[in-house]
C-alpha cells in the first residue's frame, strides 16, 4: 500500500502515471493472479477444479451457471495452466476494470491507495468469480462516464457470465446523461429484463430459499456496508462543490443511495446484502479520490490526503490482525517464488 501512498502528490503523479502506474498494475496482475493457496475461496475453487472440469466440456460449460468462468477453466485445464491460469485471467481482467476507472480520477494513485487494502486483497483474491464481474462492472462505468453505453451494456453482460449477481447493475445505465436516455432508460429496463431471464429465472427459487427464506448470515457484512455508507454521505454533503467539478454526481448518487438502503436491508438477508454490496465499492474510490479537491477550501488537500491513507491503512491492519479467515492469506505466497524456493 505504500507505493501508492508515496505517489498521491498532485505534481508528480501525472508524470509518473505512464510508466510508474502501470508498471505497478502488472506487478498487481501477478500478485493477485499467481497467488499460491492464497484467499477464502482458494480450497472450494480447486476442488470444482479438480471434480468438476475434467467432467465437463466446452460446450456444458457454456450453458452451466456463470459459464464464462466455467469456460475458462475448462480451457486452463487443456492447457495445464490450472488454477493459476483461471486466477491470472481473473487478474487481468479485474485490474484492466479498476485502472480505466482509476485514470478516469483527479488522482489514480489515491484512488489506488484506497482500492488496495479490501477491494484488491481481500475481494480480488477472495471472490474469484465475483472479482472477474467487478472487473467487468468498474470497466462498464468507466465506458458510461465516456457516454459509452452500449460498451456498457456488453461489460454487464460479460459480467454476468462471470457471476449472475452482476445483473442488478444494468439499471446504474438509466442514469447516464446525454442524448437518448428515454430509449437507454427503456433499453435498460428490456436489457436487464432479458439477462435475468437468461441468467437468474431458472434459479430464482431457489436463491430466494436459500438466501432469504433461510436467513444465510455472511460475518463482517455490517462493516463492510459501513464502508460503503460513508463515502455515500460525504458524496451528499459535497453535492454543491461536486455538480461544480464533476458532471456525474446523478449517476454516483444512485450508487450512494443504493449503498445507504444496504443497511436495513441487512436484517433480511446479510449475504445476498454483502454479496451486492461489493459492487458499490467503486463509490469509495471514486469519493475518496476527489476528496482533496471538493474540501481545498475548507481543509488542506495534504491533511485530507494523510486523514485518507491513516484510514485504509488501519482497515488493512485491522482486517489482517481480526479478521476472521484472514489467515486463508497469510502467509502470503505466489507460485513463482514458491517454485524457485
Amino acid at each position: 500500500m505504500w507505493i501508492p501512498a508515496l505517489n498521491t502528490k498532485d505534481k508528480l503523479y501525472r508524470k509518473r502515471l505512464s510508466i510508474a502506474f502501470i508498471n505497478f498494475g502488472v506487478f498487481l496482475i501477478i500478485f493477485t493472479g499467481l497467488r499460491h493457496h492464497v484467499g477464502g475461496d482458494w480450497g472450494n475453487y480447486l476442488n470444482q477444479y479438480n471434480r468438476t472440469i475434467p467432467n465437463m466440456n466446452y460446450l456444458q460449460s457454456l450453458v452451466h451457471d456463470d459459464p464464462f468462468f466455467w469456460f475458462i477453466s475448462r480451457l486452463n485445464y487443456d492447457l495445464g495452466w490450472g488454477m493459476y491460469g483461471i486466477n491470472l485471467i481473473v487478474s487481468i481482467i479485474f485490474i484492466v476494470g479498476l485502472y480505466r476507472l482509476l485514470r478516469q480520477q483527479p488522482n489514480p494513485w489515491l484512488g489506488l491507495a484506497v482500492a488496495f487494502p479490501y477491494l484488491i486483497i481481500v475481494v480480488s483474491m477472495g471472490y474469484t468469480r465475483q472479482a472477474a464481474a467487478i472487473g467487468f462492472i468498474m470497466l462498464g462505468i468507466s465506458y458510461l462516464k465516456e457516454g459509452k453505453f452500449w460498451r456498457f451494456v456488453l461489460s454487464v453482460f460479460f459480467a454476468t457470465t462471470f457471476h449472475k449477481t452482476a445483473v442488478i447493475m444494468i439499471g446504474i445505465g438509466m442514469f447516464q446523461k446525454g442524448k437518448g436516455r428515454i430509449f437507454k432508460i427503456i433499453a435498460t429496463l428490456f436489457l436487464g429484463m432479458g439477462l435475468w431471464s437468461a441468467f437468474l429465472a431458472e434459479d430464482q427459487a431457489a436463491l430466494i430459499q436459500n438466501y432469504i427464506v433461510a436467513q444465510m448470515e455472511s460475518s463482517g457484512a455490517l462493516i463492510r456496508v459501513m464502508m460503503n455508507i460513508i463515502p455515500a454521505f460525504i458524496l451528499f454533503y459535497t453535492r454543491k462543490r461536486w455538480n461544480k467539478l464533476f458532471n456525474d454526481y446523478n449517476f454516483w448518487k444512485f450508487i450512494a443511495l443504493a449503498s445507504i438502503l444496504s443497511l436495513p436491508l441487512l436484517s433480511i438477508s446479510s449475504t445476498v446484502v454483502d454479496r451486492i454490496s461489493l459492487y458499490f465499492i467503486p463509490l469509495q474510490i471514486i469519493v475518496f479520490s476527489r476528496l482533496p479537491l471538493l474540501l481545498e477550501k475548507k481543509i488542506k488537500k495534504k491533511r485530507i490526503k494523510l486523514l485518507i491513507l491513516v484510514y485504509y491503512f488501519t482497515v488493512l491492519s485491522v482486517w489482517l490482525m481480526m479478521g476472521t479467515f484472514s489467515y486463508w492469506w497469510l502467509p502470503y505466497q505466489n507460485i513463482i517464488f514458491y517454485n524457485l524456493l
